[in-house]
């Protein structure tokens, strides 16, 4: 009895742990959407923490197009940027991984033109991990 009831608890536990980490077909398309609604740090957080197991194929490319996007755009909030990044140092790794070649050269350009000359105080780590992978991407292209 006692196993049972171990057993039990050990799948009420485990179980939505698991499924967490799947992307099921319902959690995929609420993925698409929140990609295409990525405006801010905080709601890029957001879709990654809720949508990381479905990081993959159109919604992995609309990830890197936002990243991107953000950076190349909306450089003066690159400090909020910073404080989740230090919140979360494989959510840091995860914004990085997306400076890819999903976008023109030129948007690539711009994010590593700006990460080496405006970095904002206090961000200069952050600045050259961003300026390091777009050179890195522009170079291999």
């Amino acid at each position: 009895m006692k196993k049972a009831a171990l057993f039990f608890l050990l799948a009420i536990v485990v179980c939505p742990l698991a499924q967490s980490r799947e992307c099921s077909k319902e959690k995929a398309e609420a993925a698409e959407n929140a990609v295409d609604n990525l405006k801010t740090w905080a709601a890029v957080y957001d879709s990654y923490r809720n949508y990381l197991p479905c990081d993959e194929g159109s919604i992995g490319e609309g990830y890197s197009e936002a990243i991107i996007r953000l950076l190349a755009d909306r450089w003066s909030e690159l400090p909020a940027l910073d404080a989740l990044g230090k919140r979360s140092a494989s959510f840091e790794g995860w914004v990085l991984s997306h400076i890819d070649s999903t976008l023109g050269s030129d948007d690539l350009q711009k994010v590593s033109d700006t990460a080496k000359t405006q970095c904002p105080s206090g961000h200069t780590a952050l600045c050259e991990k961003i300026a390091v992978a777009a050179s890195k991407v522009i170079n291999e292209g």
